[in-house]
């Protein structure tokens, strides 16, 4: 339902309520259709108040963060999937180096016959820069904290911890994993969930439930840094 009619429609109950007073010639008559009154609302919105607590009793059994298995520590990570790339692997290695030393993103190139592009994996590793913090006369306008270095990767390391993003429909929502796992075995899990109500549509959004709290200085970054975490020396 738009949202204007929706409170249209509900900006109209006070209104019936002092018709029926008005109107009606008995008590009796007027407990009646004052009872009756808000029974279609409760109703149509009924399942508004099912879904804000099907998203509450979801988010404090799976919301956040849960350990399954506990990793043991390394200084290297694998980010699988076009979820990650260089803009990732460089800010892990700028926020956790020296403890975190190597992280392999997915890339890919074109053939240089066919045109088509396929996939594979980079290695980022870097050194201190001894110029940080050194004026520059283009952008990024500070020298960097770190000098990277990109190697190409022909076959993938299967010991290394890899996490990645999975997305799932649930009921009147999405649920969102990115794992810490280790040769296919899930160590640890990240999960966002939302929820939304289509009853009532606003021009551009519905109303929506979201859990963990997204609100936070980098709420995209959020679960591979809490991930991350788990790993570093």
């Amino acid at each position: 339902m738009n949202w204007l009619l929706f409170y249209l429609l509900a900006a109209l109950h006070p209104i019936a309520f002092l018709l029926i007073g008005f109107k009606s010639k008995t008590w009796r008559q007027r407990l009646l259709l004052w009872v009756l009154l808000p029974i279609p609302a409760v109703l149509y919105c009924w399942d508004y108040y099912a879904i804000k607590n099907e998203h509450a009793l979801m988010c404090a059994a799976e919301g956040g963060l849960k350990v399954l298995i506990q990793p043991e520590k390394t200084d290297r990570v694998r980010f699988v999937g076009d979820s990650y790339g260089e803009l990732e692997a460089q800010a892990t290695l700028e926020t956790y180096y020296p403890r975190m030393q190597y992280v392999e993103t997915m890339t890919d190139a074109a053939d240089g016959i066919s045109g088509k592009r396929f996939p594979y994996y980079v290695a980022y590793s870097a050194i201190p820069n001894p110029k940080a913090g050194q004026p520059m006369d283009k952008a990024p306008w500070t020298e960097r904290k770190l000098i990277y270095t990109i190697t190409r990767i022909e076959s993938p390391d299967p010991t290394i911890f890899e996490i990645s993003v999975h997305e799932s429909p649930i009921p009147h929502g999405t649920r969102t994993e990115t794992r810490l796992s280790k040769a296919g075995a899930v160590h640890a899990k990240y999960t966002r969930l939302v929820h939304w109500w289509t009853g009532i549509q606003y021009p551009d959004a519905l109303p929506t439930w979201r859990c963990p709290d997204m609100s936070g200085p980098d709420p995209i970054g959020l679960p591979y840094d809490s991930l991350t975490k788990l790993i570093l020396k």
